[in-house]
């Protein structure tokens, strides 16, 4: 994931939701780095980061950063030509 964006977050949650949070890890830890730098819950962050954290912990933590940077993505003048 080399540039965080909408289609970016969706593609990475289909990829999450089929195999799991370390199988991405190198995408995990680029949204978390892009989070970190916009705000997002630091406690939220260094769960999902969390290598000891158990799977689903690091999954609802997932879906909160995921859903913030969601939000920090959104761009009204491109939802507004679509």
């Amino acid at each position: 994931m080399l540039n965080l964006t909408r289609i970016s977050l969706l593609t990475l949650g289909r990829r999450v939701a089929e195999t799991g949070i370390k199988p991405n890890s190198t995408d995990i830890a680029t949204l978390a780095m892009a989070a970190g730098n916009a705000g997002v819950s630091p406690v939220l962050v260094s769960i999902l980061t969390d290598d000891t954290a158990p799977e689903v912990v690091r999954l609802r933590a997932y879906e909160r950063v995921s859903c913030a940077m969601s939000r920090v993505t959104y761009r009204t003048d491109v939802a507004a030509a679509a």
